[in-house]
């Protein structure tokens, strides 16, 4: 490959990692991972979990408001894994493998996850 081609790949590389927002680096959407987290048919995390908007939320799992304040970006990795399957975390845990038992696709599972960490960016 020439000189010439190296740079300019270099360039282009530099520009997406630069100038793309993050999300879009990230490869979720916060939209869809809120209709994701709503939805009784596919997360319905909210049977567990306080989350923003959904009335008669549960109490089984952390309030997920509260224990976002404990994550940031460079959490994406570990939440991700977290909703794959919690069992990595906490072989005792209740819930479900949304990865491994196929009940989130891949593209949901990074959805929730920009979802979730955008309760951080809230003022």
């Amino acid at each position: 490959m020439r000189k010439g081609k190296i740079t300019a790949l270099g360039l282009a590389l530099a520009f997406l990692f630069l100038f793309l927002p993050a999300a879009a680096l990230a490869g979720g959407n916060a939209a869809d991972g809120k209709k994701v987290v709503d939805t009784k048919k596919l997360g319905n995390c909210a049977a567990c979990h306080v989350v923003p908007g959904m009335e008669f939320p549960g109490d089984v799992g952390p309030n997920l408001v509260e224990a976002m304040k404990n994550y940031s970006e460079k959490d994406r990795t570990m939440l991700r894994e977290r909703i794959f399957d919690e069992r990595k975390f906490n072989p005792d845990t209740i819930m479900p493998p949304f990865g491994t038992n196929k009940i989130l696709t891949s593209q949901q599972i990074d959805d929730v996850v920009e979802y979730l960490l955008s309760f951080n960016n809230k003022k």
